[in-house]
């Protein structure tokens, strides 16, 4: 026969301390947390203990920390302590209690929608773009006419380009060059 359930009001504050050993000797386990389980639909959520390496533990739970699902009704839950580490130790899997949310306000909670499950869903058909179309073969045919018709003018342009800037460099006069021998032809006459 399990024990009354603990009450868990709007304004109340479930506190839980424990002192993790490992035969005689406090240790700190890898894992420790608080399972609470929904029977009714096997929904559950795990709370961890804050625990130091002297092993003691701690945990502060309130309705705001609870799940939307766990506030529903009137069910109790069933809260059950696990801890685990690595190594040869021997892992803790344990009812602790069982725990009824209790609501202080006169307005009934709030009924909750089914959660949702993932599954097989309807199929959805979708509508694709139809292929790109290509544009009528004399469209193609001419602008690939125009490009090798181009092709040649192109290799001939950079050599007549390159003729005449060739041609007007070598037009230029070298008056810095005259001028220096001139300046340099006085300086010695005197």
């Amino acid at each position: 026969m399990r024990p009354h359930p603990i009450s868990l009001g709007e304004s109340d504050t479930l506190k839980i301390l424990l002192t993790a050993n490992e035969g005689k000797k406090a240790s700190r386990p890898h894992q420790a947390f608080l399972l609470l389980r929904e029977p009714k639909s096997n929904l559950d959520t795990s709370f961890p203990l804050s625990i130091k390496d002297s092993g003691k533990g701690k945990l502060e739970l309130t309705q705001k920390d609870l799940p939307v699902q766990f506030l529903s009704g009137s069910q109790t839950l069933s809260a059950s302590l696990i801890i685990a580490s690595f190594g040869s130790s021997k892992p803790y899997r344990n009812h602790a209690f069982d725990l009824k949310v209790e609501f202080e306000s006169s307005s009934p909670p709030r009924p909750v929608d089914k959660p949702l499950r993932y599954g097989k869903l309807p199929e959805i058909h979708h509508i694709f773009k139809p292929d790109p179309k290509s544009p009528p073969k004399i469209i193609t045919i001419v602008f690939a006419v125009a490009v090798i018709a181009a092709l040649p003018s192109l290799l001939i342009v950079p050599r007549s380009v390159n003729r005449i800037s060739c041609t007007r460099i070598s037009a230029k006069p070298h008056n810095t060059h005259s001028h220096a021998n001139t300046t340099f032809k006085r300086d010695y006459a005197d």
